[in-house]
């Protein structure tokens, strides 16, 4: 699941923006941070206590999240069947991508069939 610093405990959307506007854009970047770095920012409103409160929170909330996830994770795969899991080798590689976003891109400007035409001699 994806958070936004609005999920901390105790960030509204007020307090959210000016961390964002201060660089702060994830959950992420406030748990690395030190009190002393954040509060080097001077975020209207974000004391030592409050600083303090905010790296703590998001270092739980990411913390929960990384236990949730393992041991969900075990259970999806127990739940998948093998036909269905995904394997690097299989589907389309690289060199095919490319020509077919080619030949996507040559079609915005100008008509192309995806393979049907085999040369522009045979337009008039």
């Amino acid at each position: 699941m994806v958070y936004n610093l609005e999920n901390v405990k105790g960030i509204g959307n007020e307090t959210a923006e000016r961390l964002r506007s201060a660089g702060i854009n994830s959950i992420e970047k406030l748990a690395e941070l030190s009190i002393k770095e954040l509060l080097g920012l001077k975020i209207k409103g974000i004391g030592k206590a409050t600083a303090s409160k905010y790296i703590e929170n998001a270092k739980n909330l990411l913390e929960t999240e990384s236990v949730k996830v393992k041991e969900e994770l075990p259970k999806l795969e127990k739940q998948a069947p093998p036909s269905k899991k995904v394997s690097a080798k299989k589907g389309p590689n690289l060199k095919e991508l490319i020509v077919q976003q080619a030949e996507c891109n040559i079609g915005l400007v100008g008509h192309v069939d995806h393979g049907m035409i085999t040369s522009f001699s045979q337009f008039p």
